[in-house]
């Protein structure tokens, strides 16, 4: 009596993991394409935070990153190049050097909203508008990070 249930147990088990197995492999197979790489917008390198303010409290919307002895300023992300050299040359009409910088986020949940973001940067033409979009990424960033 005790054997009579065993099979269908079994049975069950094994076709759960199947379940699951395939699940798993269709989820990683729709994130496996996601390119990683993305472009930092960046506006300066300081090795002290005070100058920051002072060089650019006409810029709003910033990220400030601590990378060993150096703060970095960023503007903005993008997974566009195109992208970036329209940002940057938008800058540039502000009379605001802005350098491209290559990188790398290990995050695809973000990647995907950045490749939305970079739809309306694509659709946007004046510097009003993309530095709108910039500082939604910018916030977004943060939030993940």
């Amino acid at each position: 009596m005790k054997f009579k249930y065993f099979a269908p147990i079994i049975l069950a088990v094994i076709l759960g993991y199947l379940c699951a197995s395939y699940a798993l492999d269709e989820y990683n197979m729709n994130y496996k394409d996601i390119p990683n790489n993305i472009y930092y917008l960046q506006i300066g390198a300081y090795t002290n935070k005070d100058n920051i303010e002072k060089d650019l409290s006409n810029i709003k919307n910033k990220l400030i990153v601590k990378e060993e002895d150096k703060y970095y300023v960023y503007v903005g992300i993008t997974s566009d190049y195109e992208n970036a050299l329209k940002i940057r040359d938008l800058y540039k009409e502000k009379n605001v050097n802005l350098y491209i910088k290559d990188g790398y986020i290990n995050n695809k949940d973000f990647i995907l909203e950045l490749e939305q973001y970079d739809i309306l940067i694509r659709n946007s033409n004046t510097y009003e508008e993309v530095n709108s979009i910039l500082e939604s990424i910018l916030s977004t960033l943060e939030e993940v990070s």
